[in-house]
């Protein structure tokens, strides 16, 4: 069982809530950032500026997901996030309340109730450990027909003059569900186009259907469309010809 269902698990079966957290403590978690991530003036550890969220009680608590596609139906649009060891999460945030995947299946954790967790984790020599993000996801072409989105994309696109081509694949996060994965080679802030573009494919997709999207200025989406067609290419300028 992956740790979204054994949270769910874990919520119909208090028994079940033991094994739950052994296996939480040792995940890999999201969160949501204001900003990007930074790496430290020394190359080492990274800054973070993470956003909390009031309940109605006035309480102040950051939230946390179990996938990325958690995060994703909880934000419902494009936003800065960060993978991190959920253990390594509770230390930074140890003086804070949090809450596990809000607005939807979840748990919520006190600031004490992260201190004894970080302690019984100390007494039982669990280190906090994050696997290489790179190393868990793997891309391929999709599996199923998705013209219906990128026909909607190449006709967002053609209005961008900023974007010379974009790529379409599914894109695999360790054991979760394929995502499609929209890459975009373009010039100019990604978040300018990645906020219309979600708001615009979001009426085109179909049940159980789940998008992210990438510059292709990254080293990761290089390699990831390595070899790939893109489905949609930039018509050239007259002067371009």
């Amino acid at each position: 069982m992956n740790l979204d269902e054994l949270l769910k698990a874990a919520i119909k079966d208090p028994s079940k809530r033991s094994i739950f957290l052994q296996t939480l403590i040792r995940s890999d978690v999201y969160v949501i950032c204001r900003n990007p991530v930074t790496t430290g003036e020394d190359g080492e550890g990274v800054r973070m500026d993470l956003i909390t969220i009031q309940n109605p009680e006035g309480d102040l608590f950051i939230p946390f997901f179990t996938s990325h596609r958690a995060l994703q139906q909880f934000a419902k649009r494009y936003v800065e996030c960060y993978k991190l060891n959920c253990l390594r999460l509770f230390d930074l945030i140890q003086n804070v309340s949090a809450v596990l995947n809000p607005n939807s299946y979840g748990k919520e954790f006190s600031s004490q109730e992260i201190k004894s967790i970080l302690m019984i984790a100390k007494n039982l020599h669990i280190k906090a450990i994050s696997y290489n993000e790179a190393e868990t996801i793997s891309y391929r072409l999709p599996l199923k027909n998705v013209t219906h989105i990128t026909r909607a994309a190449s006709k967002f696109f053609a209005d961008q003059p900023n974007v010379d081509r974009a790529f379409i694949l599914e894109m695999m996060r360790g054991s979760e569900k394929p995502q499609i994965l929209i890459i975009v080679d373009m010039i100019g802030n990604t978040r300018k186009l990645f906020v219309p573009l979600a708001r615009t494919l979001s009426k085109v997709l179909r049940g159980g259907e789940h998008l992210c999207f990438l510059s292709y200025e990254t080293t990761t989406a290089k390699k990831a469309v390595y070899g790939v067609t893109p489905f949609y290419v930039r018509k050239k300028r007259f002067f371009e010809k």
